[in-house]
């Protein structure tokens, strides 16, 4: 089976409108335009002007969701990423910045962000992308109360209620972004999953032109799980690119499939 958004049957679109959002950037031009555009929705919007305060105010007030540009004067985007992913794993962040070349994007990634918005943008993109963020946060602190099923694909455990993924003894360190997308492979294992589906799964929003966002984490899933089964000595399960169609979590039980490939 392939899965596509016509398969995707849309959850809730219930959020918090309370969330508390920290704003960074050094442009007072787009502080002012992204602080209307939240605050219209309720968003509760914490502002800083450059790195240094950027992380002054996140470990001061401890937001709920992170909007970052990344070339600020003092400290940089990239390092502002970096320290507050070490502090705080679960809390979404999403670079908003003029670069947009795919090293660049590769790069945030890398950094620990979960999302990148490249300027200019509407208020309508910017929108979709925070609520699904939200969602998201509000999902995780609502399962973290209880305890989520622990999927077992082969010796992979994916435990969904502590957000930890071993094989062979091993844990994956994986960011929050990264784990979901694990649990999507698992929970479709053996099935194709197209990046319009993963988006919608994963980030919670389909914008026309971002499957470069569902590679670089595919990339980033895909290295870190064939490293724990290099240690295990193991073969499956590992994630497999279908030319035309999109991935899927590939079992000892999966058949084979062979579209055309590009020419």
């Amino acid at each position: 089976m392939i899965h596509n958004l016509r398969t995707f049957r849309r959850r809730s679109k219930k959020r918090s409108i309370m969330a508390r959002i920290l704003l960074a950037d050094d442009d007072p031009t787009i502080l002012g335009f992204v602080q209307m555009v939240l605050e219209s929705k309720g968003y509760q919007v914490l502002i800083a002007r450059n790195g240094s305060e950027a992380l002054d105010v996140f470990f001061g007030e401890t937001p709920d969701l992170v909007l970052l540009d990344v070339m600020m004067p003092q400290v940089n985007g990239m390092d502002v990423c970096q320290r507050i992913r070490a502090a705080a794993p679960l809390v979404p962040i999403i670079f908003l910045t003029a670069k947009q070349q795919l090293q660049d994007m590769v790069s945030g990634f890398d950094s620990g962000a979960d999302d990148y918005i490249t300027k200019p943008f509407n208020r309508h993109e910017l929108l979709a992308r925070v609520q699904a963020a939200v969602r998201r946060v509000d999902a995780l602190r609502r399962q973290r109360h209880g305890t989520g099923p622990i999927i077992d694909i082969e010796g992979l455990l994916v435990d969904t209620g502590t957000h930890v993924a071993r094989l062979g003894g091993q844990q994956l360190v994986l960011s929050r972004t990264e784990f979901k997308l694990l649990q999507t492979f698992c929970e479709f294992a053996g099935q194709v999953l197209e990046r319009d589906f993963l988006l919608q799964q994963v980030w919670g929003y389909k914008v026309v032109g971002q499957s470069r966002t569902v590679d670089n984490f595919v990339g980033r899933v895909r290295r870190k799980l064939q490293q724990a089964l290099e240690a295990a000595g193991a073969e499956h399960p590992h994630i497999e690119t279908i030319y035309g169609l999109g991935y899927r979590l590939v079992t000892s039980t999966s058949g084979e499939i062979k579209p055309d490939k590009p020419a």
